[in-house]
């Protein structure tokens, strides 16, 4: 291989992590009347699986979580969002 030559990369079988976790168990998640929901917590996450579906994620308990309970329901390690405090949007960007 000469100078300045780099090798070409085979191509790589993109998959998320998230696509291999279990759900979060039933009992983990408490149902919420105020904002304190899983869509709110600085944990909270998603991603889109190899059909194209949307995945709810949370990375601290590296668990799936079912559709429609992070409108209405907080697990204990429940954070508030830290992109006000920063005032980093990533939306915008």
């Amino acid at each position: 291989m000469r100078k300045g030559q780099t090798k070409k990369a085979l191509p790589v079988k993109w998959i998320n992590q998230e696509e291999e976790w279990d759900y979060l168990e039933h009992g983990v998640l408490k149902k919420s009347r105020s904002a304190c929901v899983c869509i709110t917590c600085q944990h909270f996450n998603y991603c889109c699986d190899k059909h194209c579906r949307t995945l709810l994620t949370c990375h601290v308990q590296q668990r799936l979580i079912p559709h429609g309970e992070h409108l209405t329901s907080r697990c204990p390690l429940w954070q508030r969002r830290l992109e006000k405090d920063i005032e980093w949007y990533p939306e915008a960007a």
